[in-house]
């Protein structure tokens, strides 16, 4: 890696890690649409995602701040792990963030209020010790299903109806699907989860009961879209249920995890999302393109990496 410890705004700007941030952008449009399909996007819903993204933001930036010395021996995410950002910078941009998204929800009304501030309590509490959710098995899955399957979709709903609390059982399949994704994510990384300490759901579980748990969820995820008749989140959940089955009996009868097929099996779902909301909103198109091809460069020119690539669990 051809290192320049230099920092440049490009740095603050990637550290947000914006390649996750696309599904927080898909359920968050998602949810606008199913609450209104009719008038699927206002100047409000681009500020409400706006707003959104940066309390995400800065939820990323502490996660990689609670995980700098294991990404200093993994050799990733080299933004904080290799000071290309100083940790003293990295803690003011996550509270800079925070303070403005939870300044600027409140003229949003009390509710989107109340859900930046949920979903950032569940954001520090998901990486910083003692709770540390993500390192404690089944509350890590139940904390992502809730906070991406149901806090994040709600939030765009609120763009353009009120709160109500049977919202909830709406975004009930997106919770089980993502639920199922989560564990997938977690089954490839086992063995370096048990080496860091972690105890991950999958790690808790096994790769045999992980693999059974997710293709359980995910099934749960068809069936209530099927009953909330919900084609956005039938189309990814059914598409990817047969590749959920095929890593699971691979594994029963192997006794091995196929790395490759996991790792498709978590992101097919994903893709299929981004391709669904780009249907429903054509202008996120090129907003994706340029991020992509931005990150490509950024991360070849800065790293010397070829960064996203499909093997990246």
């Amino acid at each position: 890696m051809n290192q320049n410890q230099k920092t440049n705004i490009f740095d603050y700007f990637f550290v947000l890690r914006p390649l996750i941030l696309i599904p927080v952008w898909n359920f968050f449009l998602i949810g606008n649409y199913v609450a209104l399909p009719e008038n699927r996007f206002t100047l409000k819903a681009l500020l409400g995602l706006l707003i959104y993204s940066m309390m995400m933001g800065g939820v990323y930036i502490l996660n990689q701040i609670t995980d700098i010395e294991t990404d200093r021996i993994n050799r990733k995410l080299f933004i904080l792990s290799e000071n290309y950002i100083p940790l003293k910078n990295a803690y003011i941009e996550m509270f800079l963030l925070w303070c403005l998204s939870l300044f600027f929800s409140w003229f949003f009304g009390l509710s989107f209020f109340v859900l930046i501030l949920i979903s950032l309590t569940i954001g520090i509490f998901y990486s910083l010790p003692p709770i540390k959710l993500k390192g404690r098995p089944l509350l890590d899955t139940l904390s992502n299903g809730f906070g991406y399957g149901m806090l994040n979709f709600v939030a765009g709903w609120l763009m353009q109806k009120p709160f109500e609390w049977q919202t909830f059982a709406i975004f009930l399949p997106y919770f089980f699907s993502i639920c199922a994704v989560f564990i997938n994510t977690t089954t490839v990384d086992i063995e370096g989860d048990k080496k860091s300490g972690e105890i991950t759901t999958s790690v808790f579980l096994g790769e045999e009961l992980s693999y059974t748990l997710s293709t359980i969820l995910l099934l749960l995820g068809v069936i209530f879209s099927i009953i909330n008749k919900d084609l956005i989140c039938l189309i990814p959940s059914a598409i990817s249920l047969p590749l959920f089955l095929f890593v699971a009996i691979y594994y029963f009868k192997n006794k091995i995890v196929n790395r490759k097929f996991t790792i498709i099996s978590f992101r097919l779902p994903g893709l299929i999302f981004t391709i669904i909301t780009c249907i429903f909103y054509p202008g996120l198109i090129p907003l994706l393109i340029v991020l992509i091809v931005g990150m490509r460069i950024y991360y070849k020119k800065r790293f010397n990496l070829n960064y996203p690539t499909l093997n990246q669990g």
